[in-house]
Formats: C-alpha cells, sequence, structure tokens
C-alpha cells in the first residue's frame, strides 16, 4: 500500500524554525518530522511513498531523494503552485490505483497502522479516519460516529463547538480510489470538501478511535509535546 504524505506547510505558527524550511523538516531529537513519518511507514510495511511538495519542495527532496538511502522507495509530486491539501492528492492522482494511505507531514505518529487498514478492510470503508480524543477540541476538526463507527458529522475548527464532543481528526486515513471522483476542484482543504461531501452522499466513511500517539506539531506548545515524547522513547 501507498503512502500519500503532505509535505507543503508554511509553518507559520512555528517560525522562525521553518523561515528556510518547509514545517515538516523542522528537526526534533536530530532529524526532521518527516524523516519519523518514514520510519513509521517502513515499520508498518509500506513500500512506497509519494511525497506532495509545495512551500521549499527542494529542500524534501534534496534529502529524501528516491528514498534509496532510507531503504524505501520515494516519488515526488510538486505542486505548480499552493492548491490545499486536498489539491495536492488531486494533484497526485496519477499515482492512485488502489487503496492508500495519506497523512499530514507535520505529525508525528506511533500508530500501528496495519490495525487500521484491518479496520477499514473488514468494515468495507470507503474511507476511515483515524480519530483520538482531544484536550483542544475548540480549535480542533471533530468528527462524531455512530454505534458502529460509521461518521456522521464533521464540524469544521470554524463552526459552532456545542455538542461536537471530543473526537479529534487526526489528519491520518485511509482511502478508496473513488473517493478522488469527489474532488470537482484544483485548489482546496481535504478535510473541509470531502468530508462533508463523503458524508452527504451516505458513503461508507469510518472513525477508527485511538489512544496511541499522533500529534501534530504546528504550535510551539505541541511541538515541545512531541519533543517530550520522543525523549523519553
Amino acid at each position: 500500500m501507498k503512502l500519500f504524505i503532505n509535505t507543503g506547510g508554511k509553518g507559520t505558527r512555528l517560525y522562525p524554525l521553518t523561515k528556510d524550511i518547509p514545517k515538516p523538516m523542522v528537526n526534533i531529537c536530530g532529524k526532521p518530522i518527516l524523516h519519523y513519518l518514514v520510519d513509521w511507514a517502513k515499520n508498518n510495511n509500506i513500500k512506497e511513498i509519494i511525497m506532495m511538495n509545495g512551500y521549499k519542495a527542494e529542500k524534501v527532496i534534496e534529502y529524501f531523494k528516491d528514498g534509496k538511502e532510507f531503504e524505501i522507495d520515494i516519488k515526488h509530486s510538486n505542486e505548480p503552485q499552493p492548491l490545499g491539501s486536498g489539491g495536492a492528492i488531486k494533484f497526485a492522482k496519477n499515482y492512485i490505483d488502489e487503496t492508500f494511505v495519506y497523512i499530514s507531514g507535520d505529525l508525528l505518529c506511533d500508530i500501528d497502522l496495519k490495525k487500521i487498514i484491518k479496520f477499514h478492510k473488514e468494515n468495507k470503508g470507503d474511507m476511515t479516519i483515524t480519530l483520538f480524543q482531544t484536550d483542544h477540541p475548540h480549535d480542533s476538526d471533530i468528527i462524531k460516529i455512530d454505534k458502529n463507527n460509521k461518521v456522521i458529522k464533521f464540524i469544521s475548527k470554524h463552526d459552532n463547538h456545542a455538542g461536537a464532543g471530543n473526537l479529534s481528526n487526526s489528519g491520518l486515513c485511509i482511502i478508496e480510489p473513488k473517493i478522488i471522483e469527489l474532488m470537482d476542484k484544483e485548489i482546496f482543504t481535504f478535510e473541509t470538501e470531502i468530508y462533508p461531501k463523503a458524508i452527504e452522499k451516505n458513503l461508507r466513511i469510518l472513525g477508527y478511535v485511538t489512544n496511541e500517539f499522533i500529534e501534530d506539531m504546528g504550535t510551539p506548545e505541541r511541538f515541545k509535546k512531541c519533543e517530550e515524547y520522543f525523549k523519553s522513547k
């Protein structure tokens, strides 16, 4: 199975750490965030990675090249202009030929991906979204699921969160190629555009709830949390 990593973030909230590099190339404990994701992919039997590069793409390409040094096949899809998280996936659609994994490049992740893939296949999902209980739901995208783990509502971080709960979208999904058919724009945000559309069309969008470690490092506070986690390992 292929892993698509969105590597194009600017990381303005982490400036000056991101002065000359894209956000996923910020170092934690001696190596870039993105390097940890490559290691995680290898440990979970991923054989090919597509890095969807944007801001300062040359920094990602220069570090990872074709993946030989990392013992995994790496390809680069370089967006011609900022396309948003969804536009980057659509732009890379020529690499999509089967069920694939998508993850945001600013995540530090210690999740057993094999279990999520198994859950996705056994429950015949069109898309499985990995969820976790967040302690900051007010500024997070929140997902509501029913008793059968089917996603019934998406609440954007910009929407009213009254009664929404605290199950947050983690930025890690298992996706069937049919989801690409919902992408009718060139520039868009994956979650806010595709999740509501998929729910409206009654596709099998599932939520996989986990308490394993997955954290974005997009703010100084969360960056410190990620740093402390890896120092403790």
